[in-house]
């Protein structure tokens, strides 16, 4: 059976009888605890409290799973188990072979449950590999396995507005995709802050100052809004996205990392205009979530010489060097460094 959508997993799971083995994985976490809970609760007849047996898979005992996968349930229609955050690249080849075995013998009125929402299986690769994908083709020829990955910005918006909808809001398109840029594709946080919003609204219309008021812009959301405005050297809109970033409170490592990420993907996106690689290769290249981040890059980088932006990491990186070597205060060392990226030459080639 090939690797099936959650939206293709949610539909079997409302009309079909349940598979004997799962394996829940992706970077959609929201997703992937959702199709687990769905899951679990029918396995369960609604009674994970008294019917799930859980198995830690960062120290799973292979002769317990065993004994666990035998066992039968009186007061539910599964004997169901669910081993979380299980690698199988812990595991020696023989444990593997061992693994393998045990789920063979998975069968009849058992349901054995593999998420994944502590680490990344695919280890920032484009597929994932080593004996996670051993197991999981495994687990693919004999039930079901599903990759949770984010959906586009289009449905993105789509489920806002309908989910604004059913608390009894109007949410017009716009205002949802600000939500999402401000988010930048994070589910829960998009959840969370439709909430406020429909709060706030009182069954009204959501509207763009709403928006832009109440939501706040998520750390790579504002690093990225920093580095843009940075390189089109528009200085004003640059020191205004700091004190937001500074307001964060996040830590220097934290927020460093995150804006040398944002001018990275702005560089990215340079070097793919000037070399005519499209945005479905930069995205598939460099494994971005979303549409709208390749976009956005492609879209601020637009007419900038591809050495200022280079010359903004070098600054970036003697930045990093500056507060790991000097006692100098990091809130300073950071404006001087802004500083120096916006007052460079206007025609740098």
């Amino acid at each position: 059976m090939p690797i099936l959508t959650a939206k293709a997993v949610l539909s079997s799971l409302k009309r079909e009888t349940l598979q004997n083995l799962y394996y829940f994985y992706g970077s959609d976490l929201l997703q992937v605890s959702e199709l687990t809970t769905q899951l679990v609760q029918k396995a369960t007849g609604n009674q994970p409290e008294t019917a799930l047996t859980k198995l830690d898979g960062r120290k799973l005992d292979l002769r317990a799973l065993e004994d666990a996968a035998q066992m039968f349930s009186l007061l539910a229609p599964y004997n169901c188990i669910l081993i979380n955050d299980f690698n199988a690249e812990s595991l020696r080849e023989s444990a593997l072979k061992q693994l393998l075995e045990i789920l063979k013998q998975v069968s009849g009125i058992t349901v054995l449950v593999f998420n994944i929402t502590g680490f990344d299986v695919k280890d920032g690769r484009r597929s994932v590999s080593g004996k996670n994908k051993k197991l999981i083709d495994w687990i693919a020829k004999h039930g079901v396995v599903c990759e949770a990955v984010p959906a586009s910005l289009s449905e993105m918006v789509k489920q806002l507005c309908s989910r604004a909808e059913k608390n009894g809001c109007v949410l017009p398109e716009k205002e949802a995709e600000e939500i999402v840029n401000r988010c930048n594709g994070d589910t829960l946080m998009m959840r969370s802050e439709l909430e406020k919003l429909c709060a706030c609204a009182d069954g009204g219309t959501i509207s763009m100052e709403m928006v832009k008021d109440l939501v706040m812009p998520s750390l790579s959301a504002t690093t990225f809004s920093l580095a843009s405005a940075v390189v089109q050297q528009r200085a004003a809109a640059a020191m205004q996205d700091l004190e937001r970033l500074f307001a964060m409170r996040v830590e220097r490592p934290v927020m460093l990392s995150a804006l040398t990420a944002s001018f990275l993907d702005l560089y990215r996106a340079a070097a793919a205009v000037r070399s005519h690689v499209q945005q479905t290769e930069m995205k598939q290249d460099f494994g971005y979530r979303f549409d709208f981040q390749v976009r956005n890059a492609f879209r601020d980088c637009s007419r900038i010489p591809i050495a200022r932006i280079r010359a903004c990491l070098s600054i970036l990186r003697d930045l990093e060097k500056t507060c790991n070597t000097t006692s100098i205060l990091e809130q300073i060392a950071i404006e001087t460094a802004v500083v120096k990226m916006l007052t460079m030459p206007e025609k740098q080639e």
